[in-house]
């Protein structure tokens, strides 16, 4: 009988030990980050080219509020960076 309990003992310790895992079971949702660069284009730039014909009140051209690209020259305006006839 204690044979067989020290090869009950040895049998205790020796045994490998098994790593359970469990898979998920539903997909879990994934981070994403670069999420800015999907605003459309603000379409600044010259509205009206050399030679086009244009009314009083017409738009010329468009141009951000921190850069002042073009000046206004005699006879046009300029409010709110877009400069007009």
């Amino acid at each position: 009988t204690a044979t067989l309990i020290r090869l009950i003992r040895v049998r205790i310790h020796q045994t490998p030990t098994v790593v359970l895992t469990r898979f998920a079971s539903k997909k879990s949702g994934g981070s994403s980050k670069n999420l800015g660069g999907k605003s459309a284009g603000r379409r600044y730039g010259y509205k009206k080219q050399d030679g086009n014909f244009v009314h009083a009140g017409n738009i010329l051209a468009t141009q951000r509020k921190g850069l002042m690209r073009w000046q206004p020259g005699a006879h046009v305006r300029c409010l709110e960076s877009n400069i007009f006839l």
